[in-house]
């Protein structure tokens, strides 16, 4: 298996996804994705805090926004494993793997769900340029979802 996502360049997580092996895969491509969602929330978050005068409020969700890209690159490493299992697997253990699989699927789709709900939360409002970066962060979080709840949808087909 590939090292974590978190541990890789990017050139080389996209050789990884490109190779001729199962994992990583869709659900690593969300997670990356979902985490580069996060990632434009904080920036967005972060900087329109510091310009109002550090504002907690846009602090902490910036903050919440760092925490669930940590949380998203652990679920697609969690995938790629599981993804390998399931492959590998057969019978009653094929069926337990692919539960695994459907449920960390879930759980990314979840992630996916609360960034956009930070994202459009009363009271974080950004303005000009950054508000780019949140129209960011929303798309790619929804790309991420579709991408996590149509594995959800394979997995539990497979078991």
């Amino acid at each position: 298996m590939a090292r974590p996502a978190r541990e890789q360049a990017l050139g080389e997580f996209l050789a990884d996804l490109a190779a001729d092996r199962p994992a990583p895969g869709s659900g690593a491509a969300a997670a990356v994705a979902l985490s580069l969602a996060c990632a434009c929330a904080a920036k967005a978050f972060a900087i329109t805090a510091r310009r109002r005068g550090g504002d907690p409020a846009l602090a902490a969700a910036a903050d919440a926004a760092r925490r669930l890209a940590e949380q998203a690159l652990s679920a697609g490493d969690r995938d790629a494993e599981g993804f390998e299992a399931f492959v590998a697997a057969s019978g009653a253990d094929r069926a337990a793997a692919a539960e695994d699989l459907a449920d960390t699927s879930a759980g990314l789709a979840g992630l996916a769900e609360a960034l956009a709900a930070l994202c459009r939360a009363p009271g974080l409002s950004v303005r000009g340029a950054l508000k780019a970066d949140i129209d960011a962060a929303l798309s790619l979080a929804a790309a991420a979802a579709a991408i996590a709840q149509a594995n959800r949808a394979q997995a539990e087909d497979a078991g």
